[in-house]
């Protein structure tokens, strides 16, 4: 999920700060909160930046960095004390895991069955068969891949009081929806610290609150799929950007590319023409649910799930032939600055 912090489109991720100092022959004054405060740090084995503006906007930020650590600490698939991990290599069932694991897996599961499977957060055992997990990449033969597929049945997840059941052999991975769960989580701690504005950028997936300060719309850059410059950017206000492709992350073998993007009702590499999805909504786990899940539906389907849903979302397709598709209610506020084959607006 690849968006710049390009400067003609989005603040440097890095800048500086102002320091004030006063003259020695002058009595020491009390200190004022910065009003302005960047923070920049890895977790979800991503980079991330956090710009806030808003008394006391350094602690606020120093807050939401520790209640990203302790999302990815209850989050990851690879540590073995996190919940996800204890779930995933359990012996019996249910396992107890945190609020925040089960009210995510809910949605995660519930969006699930809303995309026929296009989001399926139990696709782990063939994401790992092909190496993803673990960057020892092969092309597992198809024997091999329907033996596996009865171990991505999300059907078989139970959700309750007592914790998280699951069908041994099966595992959990939320990471489609972590970070635009965690980007949601940052701006009710920073709304509840007084930040009135802000902009984050959680590994490509970007999340505003409110307009800049001085009322303007953030400006944020599309990473172009293809190579080079970005494509273009949209304006917004209290949204999320969020972006999922084929370019992030993929091997090649024999000459053809695989993505990491995975079909759950065959177990195999995305193939649909598409080359990216951006979402735009309200709340960022709803659009990096989605950004993965229309990725995985194609165009058609993608455009039938929108109109259902037009209310909720909207969305620019990314064609391989450099060609764009995108709903009409972004016509005001997209802007494209690289020669694209065509734009066609989704009405």
């Amino acid at each position: 999920m690849k968006f710049l912090f390009a400067e003609k489109y989005l603040p440097s991720a890095l800048i500086a700060l102002l320091f004030i100092s006063c003259s020695s022959k002058e009595s020491p004054k009390p200190a004022i909160p910065p009003s302005e405060n960047t923070k920049s740090f890895e977790a979800m084995n991503t980079f991330m930046a956090i710009k806030s503006y808003g008394p006391n906007a350094s602690a606020a930020n120093d807050s939401a960095e520790k209640l990203v650590f302790k999302l990815e600490s209850l989050l990851s698939t690879t540590k073995n004390s996190s919940h996800i991990y204890k779930l995933n290599h359990a012996e019996k069932y249910p396992v107890q895991v945190d609020d925040k694991v089960k009210e995510l897996a809910n949605f995660a599961l519930k969006m699930a069955k809303e995309t026929d499977g296009a989001l399926n957060p139990v696709l782990y055992p063939i994401v790992h068969t092909w190496g993803f997990t673990t960057e020892k990449y092969r092309v597992p033969a198809d024997s091999e891949i329907q033996a596996i597929l009865p171990l991505t049945d999300f059907n078989q997840v139970n959700i309750s009081s007592s914790g998280i059941a699951m069908k041994p052999g099966m595992m959990m991975d939320l990471g489609a929806v972590g970070k635009g769960y965690a980007g949601d989580k940052i701006l009710e701690l920073l709304k509840s610290k007084g930040i009135t504005s802000a902009v984050l950028d959680l590994g490509g997936n970007v999340q505003t609150l409110g307009c800049k300060k001085d009322g303007k719309k953030w400006k944020v850059g599309i990473t172009n799929p293809w190579g080079g410059p970005p494509i273009g950017g949209v304006e917004v206000c209290d949204m999320a950007v969020v972006t999922s492709g084929g370019y992030e992350r993929f091997f090649e073998q024999n000459g053809k590319r695989y993505i990491h993007i995975f079909d759950g009702k065959n177990g195999k590499p995305v193939e649909n023409g598409l080359s990216a999805v951006m979402i735009i909504a309200p709340s960022g786990l709803y659009a990096d649910a989605l950004s993965t899940a229309i990725f995985v539906m194609g165009e058609n389907k993608a455009i039938d799930f929108w109109k259902k849903n037009r209310e909720k979302f909207q969305m620019l397709l990314l064609r391989e032939d450099k060609s764009v598709l995108y709903t009409k209610e972004l016509d005001p506020i997209i802007r494209f600055t690289y020669s694209l084959k065509s734009k066609n607006i989704i009405d």
